[in-house]
């Protein structure tokens, strides 16, 4: 086996390289394997993957299965060249595969199959995979044109951008985040070999602060004590869930009691899998409790929808300015609140209050999961009022 990790002795993922001494040349010929695997991972006697039971064992056995496709192919080009063989000869035969795919929607459908073959990401980003590819097919109809790799320049992604917020109409965050896609998309490309033109690294789409909400010390309490029954009540309750601990949707809607140790949960964030840990206090317990730690399951959308109504009810309407910005253009719509209120509300309303209250920034960061203080700084969302009974006291 001729496989070697770009950096081992790093605690995250590395890309595994195919290295051959070319003996004619007395040198090496190195070239991307395409896929990454962490240290932890990887076998340094075998020179492949470590051999697992359940959890990442399939993604494993996939990428040895493939890493030894690779050493066939290797193989081919030493036997088809014997003494003779150059690191031009690995060259031309490690890129004869790669030309075969040419068009970007081919790059889109292989790079959504193999995301989904290795289980990387959950379906909700397949889907949202699927959408960029549909909206570039919609682009290249328009346009009458099949674009190659080699055709993504600063033009196409000038006219690309245009297309997305005309047809479209989005804006620059929402425009920003397809673009990330794209890129990740491009990124994966240039990992497995294929020629991408740097181009790609100039896209710049600024993105604006928006206008999330969270709820206050009384608007909190006004949900707390709301008689609720049936839907909107499990809406409400599994909101309090959010607003207890400060987790995202697609963590605490997830809570057991296994989670639970020396009086914490203790759970590792699916998005960014950051441990998190969370005090089991009063309020929280009997929440769980009460649903013998099987809370409803439902969709964020669902979920969302059910929350706007339980807040509609409460008349917690306050007037919140929500600015959209397209390129040099911005709108201002007036909205009550509870249009702007949902699932990720309640994370918000956790950490924003809780900071409130005096809690310092580091055991935030380790309650909600975050790693980094300028992350924890997009959460807080302070309410003016705090910030000047704040202020008069400071300065009384």
């Amino acid at each position: 086996m001729y496989f070697t990790l770009k950096e081992p002795n790093k605690d995250k993922k590395s890309i595994i390289y195919i290295r051959y001494y070319v003996k004619k040349e007395k040198n090496y010929f190195k070239i991307s394997s395409g896929f990454s695997i962490h240290p932890k991972d990887w076998s340094k006697e075998n020179r492949l993957p470590k051999s697992k039971r359940g959890g990442d064992s399939y993604k494993l056995r996939r990428i040895t299965d493939e890493l030894i496709k690779l050493n066939d192919k290797l193989h081919e080009a030493i036997d088809n060249h014997g003494k003779e063989l150059t690191i031009g000869h690995l060259k031309e035969h490690f890129s004869k595969k790669k030309n075969q795919i040419i068009y970007i929607k081919d790059f889109w459908e292989a790079f959504i199959k193999e995301r989904e073959e290795m289980e990387e990401v959950g379906l909700k980003m397949i889907i949202k995979y699927r959408a960029m590819l549909n909206k570039t097919l919609r682009f290249e109809k328009l346009n009458k044109k099949q674009y190659k790799l080699n055709d993504l320049n600063d033009n196409f992604y000038s006219s690309f951008i245009t297309f997305m917020r005309k047809e479209y109409n989005l804006n620059d965050n929402t425009l920003h985040r397809y673009m990330s896609i794209f890129k990740t998309m491009l990124s994966w490309c240039s990992k497995k070999g294929y020629k991408v033109l740097s181009d790609y690294n100039n896209i710049k789409i600024k993105k604006f602060d928006t206008n999330d909400v969270h709820l206050t010390e009384i608007e909190l309490r006004l949900l707390e004590e709301a008689k609720l029954t049936g839907a909107k009540e499990r809406a409400r309750d599994l909101f309090l869930v959010g607003a207890y601990t400060g987790q995202r949707f697609s963590d605490y809607s997830l809570f057991e009691k296994a989670d639970v140790r020396d009086g914490a949960i203790i759970k590792k964030a699916k998005k960014t899998k950051i441990t998190a840990f969370i005090p089991l206090h009063k309020k929280l317990k009997n929440l769980l409790d009460k649903y013998d730690w099987k809370l409803p399951k439902i969709t964020s959308q669902k979920f969302n929808l059910k929350i706007q109504e339980v807040c509609k009810d409460l008349k917690i309407d306050s007037e919140i300015k929500k600015v959209s910005y397209m390129g040099k253009n911005h709108t201002e719509t007036i909205l009550p609140k509870w249009k702007l209120i949902g699932s990720h509300t309640a994370r918000r309303t956790f950490i924003t209050l809780m900071s409130e209250r005096g809690m310092p920034d580091h055991q935030l960061m380790q309650i909600a999961g975050i790693k980094d203080v300028k992350t924890l700084i997009k959460y807080k969302k302070f309410n003016l009022n705090t910030l000047i009974k704040t202020s008069n006291k400071l300065w009384s």
